[in-house]
């Protein structure tokens, strides 16, 4: 009888420890989510915004019941009333919309909403249930939203002290070429107004798609070649390496109130560096590759799924520079980065060491400033982007057999 009492006040131990342990757990999860909302200000970081907006793809693609969905809402109920307590002054501003941009990024803020209370209910179901069935959707929710908060504090460092910057030297290739991208792009956009809104919400809302592409391809059951996600972070964190190479901080940071339409002939620009405290990031585009990374992953769902990641990456190009963000070669650059990512995600040391070839080749040509005829930067504009193409889809990363995921 005493040995079966002994039993008994264990196995109440036992319970009441591991009742202790997982609502510590819970309390960590909602004071993680609390915290989050405390410090991001409304009409703030806007990928920040969308990688949280991410989630909520990545969580219904996991197919979640009825229980789960009303879970997640009441949690998104919940962060975005207190979201709500912590901002009263900026959030009020918003409440009238001015115009359908405004409109969309108050669509963004309720998606995040959404997305934080998914990932409240996927934590929540892990803990209390013990069940894995939502383990690698959480972990792929969480992934966009540390990346971007940590992206953004080490640019902030990258500028502290003066640097090199090397725009002047990418902008004399780009008028090297007979174009003047961002001004064609910029009197685009006063033209055609649905051209720049789109542009704009692309650009900002960047985030967003590779998680609605890995939630589609969770739908449809089909095993992407590579995780989406994952190729975001390593082409986030080569493209910060890259960054420090050869700095640049965008036509606009560089000529101000002269972009986009007082920009000075190629022949007025030194062709030299000089120093900024701006953060560096332009030079490769990471917008444009990361919009390619979709595109590519993209043909795997069939060509609808392709046709709209077709018109993400245009409107990202003339994002890019037309926002002054970019110049024309910053997105030339993406290219062979983005072969280089696959090859990384797919495991192809043949192909990862022929993008890292082209892009260390680019950067090297760029910063010597090289003076050649214009046909020849073309000609290697061509190269490059067909080579990549070809690489890429002789090497099955594009389509065909199965690939490793990192």
């Amino acid at each position: 009888m005493k040995e079966i009492l002994l039993r008994h006040d264990a196995e109440n131990n036992t319970n009441g420890v591991a009742i202790g342990y997982k609502t510590a757990v819970s309390f960590a999860i909602l004071l993680a989510i609390f915290l989050v909302i405390g410090v991001w200000p409304a009409g703030g970081n806007a990928l920040f915004v969308c990688a949280f907006f991410g989630a909520l793809f990545i969580y219904l693609g996991s197919r979640p019941n009825l229980l789960h969905v009303g879970l997640s809402l009441a949690a998104a109920a919940a962060i975005a009333f207190l979201y709500r307590i912590l901002h009263l002054a900026s959030v009020s501003s918003l409440t009238a919309p001015h115009g359908f941009v405004a409109l969309v990024e108050q669509m963004e803020g309720a998606g995040a909403f959404l997305g934080a209370g998914s990932i409240v209910a996927m934590g929540l179901d892990a803990v209390w249930t013990g069940s894995s069935r939502y383990v690698s959707a959480l972990r792929d929710s969480l992934v966009l939203p540390l990346f971007t908060l940590l992206a953004a504090l080490c640019m902030q460092v990258t500028a502290i002290f003066p640097h090199a910057s090397f725009d002047w030297l990418l902008y004399r290739f780009d008028a090297g070429l007979g174009l003047a991208p961002g001004y064609l792009a910029a009197s685009l956009f006063r033209k055609v107004p649905w051209l720049r809104n789109g542009s704009y919400l692309t650009y900002k809302g960047l985030l967003m798609f590779p998680a609605a592409y890995q939630g589609w391809a969770s739908l449809k059951g089909k095993a992407a070649k590579i995780n989406l996600i994952h190729a975001f972070v390593i082409a986030g964190i080569i493209g910060f390496v890259l960054y420090q190479i050869c700095p640049a901080i965008g036509p606009r940071a560089t000529f101000g109130q002269s972009f986009p339409d007082h920009l000075p002939a190629a022949s007025a620009v030194p062709g030299s560096v000089f120093m900024s405290k701006s953060v560096p990031n332009a030079m490769p585009s990471l917008h444009m590759t990361w919009a390619l990374l979709v595109w590519v992953a993209a043909w795997e769902l069939g060509w609808f799924a392709s046709l709209n990641a077709s018109i993400f990456v245009i409107f990202t190009g003339f994002a890019t520079v037309g926002m002054g963000e970019h110049y024309l070669v910053d997105l030339i650059v993406s290219v062979p980065l983005v072969m280089m990512v696959r090859g990384i995600c797919a495991a192809r040391p043949r192909l990862t060491a022929s993008g890292l070839g082209l892009v260390g080749a680019w950067l090297v040509y760029l910063r010597m400033g090289f003076h050649v005829p214009f046909f020849l930067n073309w000609l290697f504009i061509v190269a490059t982007v067909v080579t990549a193409a070809l690489l890429m889809r002789s090497s099955a990363a594009w389509s065909g057999s199965q690939s490793a995921s990192p």
